[in-house]
């Protein structure tokens, strides 16, 4: 599980560099959040810099300036970016999802100037600021045959003559990225911080740091574990003596980053018509098909990692046992 502390360091070196192009407050700002996950304090920090150079117009906004901002400020720029243009030209919307972490994002910050004196009145503490919602959503998720489908398109390639020749030598690596989420379903950040010494290929777990910082053992199928023998005895190969403990590794041979994982799943998945696939529809999968399985939501809560304080005590009693028939019969289905 070291993989974790590799990607923490990486990403807080990340956060570091971003805050000596910024204004002071901005890294005092980044100490209050020292309880907070680092990628959470990552996309904060980018989200919070965004606004203060929008309302400076390219500038950020000095300590007086600051006081300045106020809750019309706040709602105009949440209403500017609601639409944008995307690389094409064409007007997309933002996702409601998104926009809720912004808004998370900035309310996080005008606490923090109030309650730190840079501001004597923090804007949010009014209802002029209105929060975004978000909607049900249908889930999206992948059948048993579209599972297959794609695995089948993953191990022959995808693209023109040259993609595929280049496909070869990551084949097992990126049918496992696909895999592994659809038969357990781990988060990619968890998918992405897993090391070599992780991997259990004897009694078929895996050790993985998920969501809070909650260490568990994951289960995978008998299939999944040649696939991981296979990549295993690849990926020694395409390293060529080089230093890196990642189970997945990037064709630069260092640890894949989620971007890179996100990229792979996007570009196996096109072939499933209207349907836009990334790692947590993989999730949605793995959860949907383990209910249609097993008809019993609290498993699916417990294969997950769902925290909810209602059906703890209910799905805590769940045996291990249980998870692991689980997983081998969602597996089997694929």
């Amino acid at each position: 599980m070291q993989g974790r502390l590799e990607n923490k360091i990486r990403v807080e070196n990340l956060i570091q560099q971003k805050l000596a192009q910024m204004p002071d407050y901005m890294g005092k700002f980044y100490l209050s959040m020292r309880s907070r996950e680092h990628t959470t304090k990552n996309r904060y920090i980018t989200n919070v810099s965004r606004f203060l150079l929008h309302y400076g117009n390219g500038a950020y906004p000095t300590e007086n300036i600051l006081k300045k901002i106020t809750s019309f400020d706040i709602q105009s720029y949440m209403t500017d970016i609601q639409y944008y243009y995307d690389k094409n030209g064409n007007i997309k919307e933002m996702k409601e999802t998104t926009q809720c972490i912004i808004y998370a994002s900035l309310a996080s910050f005008f606490t923090f100037l109030a309650r730190a004196n840079f501001i004597d009145k923090n804007p949010f503490d009014n209802d002029m600021i209105e929060r975004p919602r978000t909607k049900e959503n249908e889930v999206v998720f992948l059948t048993p045959d579209e599972v297959r489908t794609v695995e089948h398109t993953i191990m022959n390639g995808a693209g023109n003559e040259l993609s595929v020749a280049k496909q070869k030598n990551w084949k097992y690596r990126d049918v496992l990225l696909f895999r592994i989420p659809i038969v357990n379903g781990l988060r990619v950040t968890a998918l992405s911080e897993i090391n070599v010494e992780d991997i259990d290929l004897d009694n078929r777990k895996i050790r993985v740091v998920e969501k809070g910082g909650i260490e568990k053992t994951v289960d995978f199928d008998f299939k999944t574990g040649q696939y991981i023998g296979m990549w295993l005895s690849e990926r020694k190969r395409l390293l060529k003596g080089a230093d890196c403990n990642a189970l997945f590794i990037s064709n630069r041979r260092t640890r894949m980053t989620t971007t890179s994982i996100e990229n792979v799943i996007d570009k196996y998945t096109k072939c499933i018509e209207g349907k836009h696939i990334t790692p947590h529809k993989l999730r949605s999968t793995c959860g949907t098909n383990v209910y249609q399985e097993t008809k019993d939501i609290y498993l699916v809560s417990k294969v997950l990692g769902h925290k909810n304080t209602m059906p703890t005590r209910r799905y805590a009693a769940v045996f291990s046992s249980d998870i692991t028939n689980a997983v081998n019969s969602v597996a089997s289905l694929y």
